[in-house]
């Protein structure tokens, strides 16, 4: 499954005006395929010009992506 997103400023400005953080919103029907579910903690990585979500089940963490 492969659907474009935005990454949409989030949080307080700075005394520059500017965000330095953003959200992604996923659908219900996108995490059922992932196997995670609202409200789950996740781990985010990001590597090599990738953003890669992961659940956070300790017994199941990969580290090499």
């Amino acid at each position: 499954m492969v659907r474009k997103k935005k990454l949409s400023p989030s949080g307080a400005k700075d005394e520059n005006g500017e965000y330095h953080n953003v959200h992604v919103n996923l659908h219900e029907d996108e995490l059922e395929v992932a196997g995670m579910e609202i409200g789950e903690e996740v781990f985010v990585r990001v590597r090599d010009g990738k953003i890669i979500i992961q659940s956070a089940d300790a017994d199941d963490v990969e580290h090499d992506f």
